[in-house]
Order: C-alpha cells, then structure tokens, then sequence
C-alpha cells in the first residue's frame, strides 16, 4: 500500500514503527498550527507544560507488527479544478499488506469537551472523503477499512454523541462500506483485524 500511497502522492509522510505502543497527537490547535499531528513511541508532553501529557490516540501493538502511518498534508487531495478536498488526517496499515489487511482511517479532534457534536457531521465527511479517493485510485480494494474518530481530551465515552445508536453504525457500514468507531485507542489484533475501545 505504501508504494501505491507513493505513485500519486510521493511527497507524502509515511513512518513504520512496531513498538508496543503507539501515540497519535494532533498539536495544531496548542501550537497555533505550527506543529501537526505527529506519531510517537512514547507518551509527549504539551508543547506549553512539559510536566503534562499531551492527549493522544494510543495504538496498542502487543505482537509489533510493523504499522505504517500515513499523516496527510492539509493540501494533498485537490479536485479537477486543483482545489483542496477535505479528508481525514491520515491512516494506519500493515507494513506488508494483502487484499484481507486493513487500513484505519482516522480523524482527531483536539477539542473541548462541550465542542464535541459541533463535529458529528465533519469527521464523518472527511473519513468517508478520503477513503473514496483511496478507492478511486486503487490504492484500496478489498481492503477492510475502518473510520477512526477520536476526540482525546474526552476521557469518557463520547460515541454515542458521534454516531447515535447502534442502526447508524450499521447504516455508515452499509453505505459506505467503513466500520466506524469513536474511539481514543485501538488495539491491532493481526494485518486482518483491529480493536477498537470505547
């Protein structure tokens, strides 16, 4: 997948890693943009208070298989006319892919709380968004795909506020085909299968 990542996109950022945890940690808002969302091996600390952890995305990988991250550039996916198209902010897949692997799509919003509904719709979009290019361009076939919204400065469960009840999961998942899930970590079972905690 990563070489396919490469033929269109070849700026593109992608990093392997295959600890046993993983941090995903989107630092736009605390660094008025001057820093993005980056992947780390270990738990970072808020770019104002290094005493304090940053709220991340933890990847748990207890068999270290190797994950590539693709973090996407905010003007990476242009339409005909050369216009941005709104995605996600990257995803996550097994090093070495087959048609049964997955790859996770996922948004993070580094939000307060009392923010979160005002997002429903967006994360969802810009999931949906990406993974169509990825699949236009065959980058993705078969390929099981999971939506991955986080929102880690909530410590509680918050899916119910993105998703509603269980028939909207099963309609997305219909629809689109993307198993969606609102969460702040996710285990990698194997290159077939992810776990994702609410």
């Amino acid at each position: 997948m990563r070489s396919k990542i490469r033929q269109h996109y070849p700026n593109s950022y992608i990093t392997t890693r295959n600890v046993d945890t993983l941090y995903i940690a989107d630092f736009s808002e605390r660094t008025q943009k001057a820093r993005g969302v980056e992947v780390h091996n270990t738990l970072p600390t808020l770019p104002d208070n290094p005493l304090k952890n940053m709220d991340c995305v933890r990847i748990k990988n207890p068999s270290h298989l190797n994950l590539d991250f693709n973090i996407f550039d905010d003007h990476q996916f242009k339409d005909s006319q050369g216009k941005d198209i709104r995605h996600c902010e990257g995803c996550i897949f097994p090093s070495k892919t087959h048609d049964d692997s997955w790859v996770a799509m996922f948004e993070i919003k580094d939000c307060k709380p009392k923010n979160i509904s005002c997002y429903k719709e967006d994360v969802i979009e810009q999931i949906i968004s990406t993974t169509n290019i990825f699949r236009r361009k065959n980058i993705i076939s078969s390929h099981k795909v999971y939506g991955v919204v986080s929102f880690p400065r909530i410590k509680v469960s918050f899916n119910d506020t993105i998703f509603g009840m269980p028939p909207e999961y099963k309609r997305l998942k219909k629809k689109h085909k993307i198993l969606f899930a609102a969460s702040n970590e996710i285990e990698i079972r194997d290159d077939k299968s992810i776990k994702c905690f609410e």
